[in-house]
């Protein structure tokens, strides 16, 4: 798995350094390059994380919180794909959109957790 991070890190610079190159020479086809090479890295980050989120999986089950597990997936989830399209975003230079980008991922995982917090209230409503 080390090796893994070290080729991802080199890759990423490669990368970085051809599209600022490209940028130089053809400044048009920079953020297309930039948002192709972001999600081939994201894609194989995700294929290494696997083992973990299977392992996560199996614990939470046998828990018996599959559940909650599922939520704090999807949120992260929706942490992780907001947070990439705003850098995308900021590398296109739109910044005000990419602020927009990580509001609505915000309010997302909000909307996400309101059935969790409904279960919360109603524990709470059951003791006293």
């Amino acid at each position: 798995m080390t090796m893994d991070a070290v080729t991802i890190s080199f890759a990423a610079v490669g990368i970085s350094i051809i599209v600022i190159t490209v940028r130089r020479l053809r400044e048009e086809l920079a953020p297309g390059l930039a948002i192709a090479a972001t999600i081939a890295l994201l894609a194989v980050l995700l294929r290494l994380a696997l083992p973990v989120l299977d392992f996560t999986k199996a614990l939470a089950n046998s828990y018996g919180m599959g559940g909650y597990l599922g939520i704090m997936m999807k949120a992260l989830g929706i942490a992780l794909c907001s947070r990439v399209c705003a850098e995308i975003c900021r590398d296109c230079g739109e910044n005000s959109i990419a602020v927009k980008v990580e509001l609505g991922g915000k309010i997302g995982i909000l909307l996400l957790s309101l059935p969790l917090l409904q279960q919360i209230v109603n524990s709470i409503d059951g003791l006293v």
